[in-house]
């Protein structure tokens, strides 16, 4: 039996351990080609995994047209203090550590 990456994306991230090691996976990535992208669009999954984008949005205290529009990467530079308050839903942090 095979089963698809994105079925198993989707169970792996009812642990919050793995989205913790996802996000940052995709910062990473993002900090190397540039590509931001590919990290709101696992914000979006880790939001997802956990509750809806609305209920989130309701949660942090922003415009569910804002999010989405962040998280698809139609808002071009998303200030460090909304990524932050993205993160800080989910219980994380930003951290800067030495390469």
């Amino acid at each position: 039996m095979t089963i698809k990456f994105d079925d198993y994306l989707n169970e792996e991230l009812q642990n919050p351990q793995f989205q913790q090691k996802w996000l940052r996976q995709t910062i990473i990535e993002y900090i190397e080609d540039g590509d931001y992208k590919e990290f709101f669009r696992a914000l979006e999954q880790v939001i997802k995994a956990r509750t809806t984008v609305s209920e989130f949005a309701l949660q942090i205290g922003m415009n569910r047209v804002q999010l989405v529009d962040i998280l698809h990467g139609r808002t071009k530079t998303p200030s460090l203090v909304t990524i932050g308050k993205i993160l800080s839903g989910l219980g994380f942090t930003l951290d800067v550590k030495s390469a």
